[in-house]
């Protein structure tokens, strides 16, 4: 695989191409129908419910005592707009566990690499459409190199204002546990 970030290392790289293979649809995008693992449809269609019929739910409208068997696998990001990026302000115990604990750190500095497109891309995505992104593929984790994982996601917006976006909540569920 051609277009893996130089600090994959050659140990790293066969478990990557391997993952990647068993992965050869892994694709992006708006369309749920992207991911399957159950809990990611799960909580999408829980933040559908909880943005009504507003563009955007706010961080407020999300409900932890709602979600608890969900709350392992949730990342809360905020939204820095100049130059935008994106900082990891509530991560779940599965995935510190999985990629390291990157609360406080920014996406540019710390981010998933994922082998077809990077966390970064994937948040700007919601940002620029403002529609809920799914993804289902490998990433590695700049954290702990190394460690490819094969997981399923979907980002969501959120707005304190119901126009603009400032924060994105996400749902991650590990594939290959």
């Amino acid at each position: 695989m051609a277009g893996l970030p130089a600090r994959i290392t050659p140990t790293v790289r066969p478990m990557i191409v391997s993952a990647a293979r068993r992965t050869a649809d892994a694709r992006s995008g708006e369309d749920p129908a992207i991911v399957t693992n159950a809990r990611v449809k799960e909580f999408h269609r829980y933040w559908l419910t909880r943005r009504g019929e507003r563009r955007f739910p706010a961080k407020s409208d999300i409900e932890p005592t709602d979600i608890p068997h969900l709350l392992s696998g949730i990342v809360l990001l905020d939204v820095h707009a100049e130059p935008l990026d994106f900082e990891y302000r509530l991560i779940g115990d599965t995935i510190v566990t999985r990629l390291g604990n990157l609360k406080g750190k920014r996406v540019r500095e710390a981010a998933l690499i994922n082998v077809s497109s990077s966390a970064y891309k994937n948040y700007c995505r919601v940002i620029e459409t403002g529609v809920p992104q799914f993804l289902e593929g490998v990433a590695v984790s700049a954290y702990r190199e190394g460690r490819p994982v094969l997981m399923s996601r979907v980002h969501c917006p959120l707005s304190s204002d119901g126009r603009t976006i400032d924060k994105i909540i996400s749902y991650l569920a590990f594939l290959d546990s």
